[in-house]
């Protein structure tokens, strides 16, 4: 969500404007394979450890409501955190976990994108299948993923999907955008019931345009055309949408992140715009961004993180439950403030939830700060946090042992 984005800024872009999003962040060195816990400063000093193999995230991270997913190098997915609607994929929809759990997709197949909405996720797998899970009152959704067949009957392949609130977005290869949720202004189309299956977004005459990304905020919907922006939902023109204004023309846009009534755009070159609706104007402050996250509180203000290609990481917008990172909790910082990362270690993305946020530190460990009731942190325990300074090994197993092996 806004994620996913993403948190991460999850594009095939056609021809130069994909450049910046391909680079990669250089990893720190590999941790030892321990689940150590330590926070100086923090509410929690130390957790015990256990010998294992780590799991490492290296494919990805994604934060919903009250909830998180991580997935890594060898496609298996992770989640952990509240589980009220099923939103774990672990074929229950009661309970909590605070630690990674196997999210229940079938064997063989290996994740390749995913994303954390309010309570409902999504994956895209090796073959080409895109699969959701969580809210019941959304399409088809279970505790346990569903395929969906739609897409499989398509001659175009899909690339990027994401969840927000209550909808979802997937786009192809020949830059065709699909949305499918909740009926209403966010799915950017016309629609009827919450079951109808996914269909064109018509936003701007977005059905004839060629999208190479776009993002599901909680009321909203954002896409990256090659010839242009479009926002579309509750406060930003509803079904019809707009275009959004302001953008620079010799500076393409190649990543978008919307959240809660905000969106963020960087540009080839690593400028960050924010918009409210179709007015753009830049961060100040920030130059060379590689990727930035708008989160999708409930109510309130959303919290928002931009990092630059050397890792580094900022942090403004509400900090309620400390998940900026900042080592304090309360307030809103209007301007981004620079976080602290656990030493030796540096930013390749990030993962803003309701009220907590996680960053990935490249080598696929990583930290997490905020509101950890239902155990979003993921560090066993359901203490808040609200720095990001130390990382947060988690023991895994191997991957040959499969997916039904202890956490």
């Amino acid at each position: 969500m806004g994620g996913g984005v993403t948190g991460r800024g999850i594009l095939r872009v056609v021809g130069a404007c994909c450049a910046a999003l391909a680079v990669l962040l250089a990893a720190p060195a590999a941790r030892p394979s321990t689940a150590l816990l330590a926070d100086r400063g923090a509410v929690r000093t130390a957790l015990g450890s256990v010998e294992a193999e780590p799991l490492l995230f290296r494919g990805g991270i994604g934060a919903g409501d009250a909830w998180s997913l991580g997935w890594d190098a060898d496609g298996r997915l992770f989640a952990w955190g509240s589980n009220d609607v099923g939103q774990l994929g672990t074929g229950s929809g009661v309970g909590a976990e605070s630690r990674p759990t196997p999210v229940r997709l079938p064997d063989g197949l290996r994740v390749v994108q995913a994303s954390a909405g309010v309570d409902l996720g999504v994956a895209l797998t090796d073959d080409g299948g895109v699969w959701t899970w969580g809210n019941p009152d959304i399409w088809i959704n279970s505790p346990v993923p569903q395929r969906a067949t739609f897409f499989d009957d398509l001659d175009d392949e899909v690339v990027g999907v994401d969840a927000g609130g209550y909808f979802y977005l997937a786009w192809t290869s020949g830059g065709a955008l699909y949305s499918w949720g909740v009926a209403g202004n966010r799915l950017g189309r016309p629609s009827s019931t919450d079951r109808d299956p996914p269909a064109r977004v018509t936003a701007q005459g977005l059905d004839a345009r060629t999208v190479v990304a776009a993002s599901a905020g909680r009321f909203h919907g954002v896409a990256v055309a090659l010839d242009g922006v479009v926002a579309w939902g509750d406060d930003v023109g509803g079904t019809a949408g707009g275009t959004v204004a302001g953008l620079p023309d010799d500076d393409p846009v190649v990543g978008v992140s919307a959240g809660a009534r905000r969106t963020l755009l960087w540009t080839a070159s690593g400028r960050l715009l924010t918009t409210t609706a179709w007015e753009t104007e830049p961060v100040a402050g920030l130059v060379g961004v590689a990727g930035a996250v708008v989160s999708s509180p409930v109510a309130g203000e959303p919290g928002q993180w931009a990092w630059d290609t050397a890792g580094r990481l900022w942090a403004w917008g509400s900090n309620v439950s400390g998940q900026l990172g900042l080592g304090v909790s309360g307030g809103a910082y209007v301007t981004p403030q620079p976080v602290e990362l656990a030493a030796g270690s540096t930013a390749a993305a990030v993962a803003g939830g309701g009220t907590h946020a996680l960053y990935e530190a490249g080598s696929g460990t990583f930290a997490a700060a905020g509101s950890n009731e239902h155990g979003q942190l993921g560090d066993g325990t359901t203490t808040p946090r609200t720095a990001f300074r130390i990382e947060v090994p988690i023991a895994g197993w191997p991957a040959s042992t499969g997916a039904d092996a202890p956490p």
